[in-house]
């Protein structure tokens, strides 16, 4: 045997055995180290690998040795566990693990809670409670709940703004904030003649501050709304109208907060809205100490009814 064939197969012995060195390294976390086996029981490990992570208080203390599954149908899956021993003053009978992902889409691992100080320590091999954790497609749900409730909030918050006649400078070709479009469908006078039905509201009961639209509760107009569903009526006037104020604010706040109550009404109850026109009175004397608005319900006249529409104010 040559003195070269020698040397290439020392070469490669040396090689092999520090190849298999290095993955039995690789594959032997805390080698070195003095570790104890604990166990946690779980419903679904939801993709935990052998070899993940195991966190205590979020910094990397052991490792994912295996993964057993249950002997019979009812039962749970295993992960054993091995662990520093210098994380036995940590963890004790009561601490808890769970597994958790990585952010989104990272890798999963077993994070462990500390346990109380008066609890009794664990030891080597023994079993703690499990957390179940929340899906991923639980967690994705929940967002798109939190993201659908914000954009309503938002959305709610604009239209709050938009009926604020305060700001309707700033809303200019915006919304109904436009003054033609307050007048839309309103009456230049009430009708000569007497309702036959007529809901009469205090302005404080139904909106949310003294100088705006915003509707603040709704329930009492539900009445109202029901009515000129199953009624046959001919006209239905929604009338506001201020007790104190600036006169011209006063107007656009009336026209204003009438057609805030149109617009519920129409999009809320089946109704004929070609019948149902808006009034702002304005500061008015009749209303008394404090401000109103009623929706007064009238027979068919089409005749009177359809001149009173087609004549505005503006």
């Amino acid at each position: 045997m040559s003195t070269a064939f020698r040397i290439g197969i020392l070469v490669f012995l040396s090689l092999l055995f520090l190849s298999i060195g290095i993955f039995m390294i690789g594959n032997k976390d805390f080698l070195f180290a003095s570790t104890y086996r604990l166990k946690a029981d779980f419903q679904n490990v939801g993709g935990l690998n052998n070899g993940a992570d195991v966190r205590i208080g979020g910094i990397h203390q052991g490792t994912v040795k295996e993964i057993d599954l249950p002997s019979q149908s009812d039962g749970k899956v295993t992960v054993v566990m091995n662990l520093r021993n210098s994380t036995r003053n940590l963890i004790k009978r009561d601490s808890r693990a769970s597994i958790k992902t990585e952010g989104l889409l990272g890798d999963k691992y077993v994070e462990i809670s500390f346990g109380s100080p008066k609890a009794e320590s664990v030891q080597n091999n023994d079993t703690i409670a499990s957390e179940t954790s929340k899906d991923m497609s639980e967690e994705a749900h929940e967002l798109t709940a939190q993201a659908r409730e914000g954009i309503t909030a938002f959305r709610d918050d604009m239209e709050a703004l938009q009926h604020n006649f305060l700001l309707r400078g700033f809303f200019q070709k915006r919304g109904y904030n436009e003054t033609s479009e307050l007048t839309q469908h309103s009456l230049a006078r009430l009708p000569d003649r007497t309702p036959m039905k007529e809901f009469d509201y205090s302005s404080n009961e139904i909106f949310d501050k003294p100088d705006n639209a915003k509707l603040k509760n709704k329930k009492p107009i539900e009445e109202a709304g029901k009515y000129l569903e199953e009624s046959r009526f001919g006209l239905a006037v929604i009338a506001s109208s201020e007790a104190i104020g600036d006169s011209d604010k006063a107007k656009v706040l009336t026209e204003a907060r009438a057609k805030v109550v149109r617009d519920y009404l129409t999009q809320s109850f089946k109704l004929d809205d070609k019948r149902l026109k808006t009034i702002g009175l304005g500061k008015d004397r009749q209303a008394g100490e404090s401000s109103k608005l009623v929706i007064l319900v009238y027979s068919a006249k089409p005749a009177a009814d359809n001149h009173l529409a087609e004549s505005s104010p503006r």
